[in-house]
């Protein structure tokens, strides 16, 4: 049951469905990313999606409203990494899954271009296949 809940807040079903969706620019399509707190550690990879304005990743602890992130994530059928810097937002929970949520603060012209194109091609092929 829990893990049903958690592959339907992740599913391509659940597009425009999300609790903050209404705060969104753009769709958010899944990813693997790797995520950590601006500067500091390690990257530690995370299953999440991202969007035009922001991401969400699985976390194993809240982390603050404001938090500042760098985020390193490859878009699916791409070979260019993007590094992006991010706010913490807030967090949703679900059971034993909690999501961090964000908005990019830092992220370079080209990578939000590539971002946005991703998104777009994204989009085009899920309509595509829903037709």
């Amino acid at each position: 049951m829990v893990w049903q809940k958690i592959k339907q807040f992740f599913s391509f079903e659940n597009i425009g469905h999300f609790p903050f969706a209404n705060e969104r620019e753009s769709a958010r399509y899944n990813i693997t990313l790797f995520a950590r707190h601006k500067g500091m550690g390690t990257f530690i990879e995370r299953r999440g999606n991202v969007g035009i304005g922001g991401f969400c990743f699985e976390g194993e602890c809240e982390y603050e409203p404001g938090t500042r992130v760098d985020l390193l994530f490859r878009l699916p059928g791409t070979t260019t990494w993007i590094h992006a810097g991010g706010t913490v937002l807030g967090h949703t929970r679900a059971y034993n899954w909690l999501g961090i949520r964000g908005c990019f603060d830092d992220i370079s012209f080209e990578n939000q271009r590539m971002l946005a194109r991703w998104l777009d091609r994204m989009s085009l092929e899920i309509q595509a296949v829903a037709a």
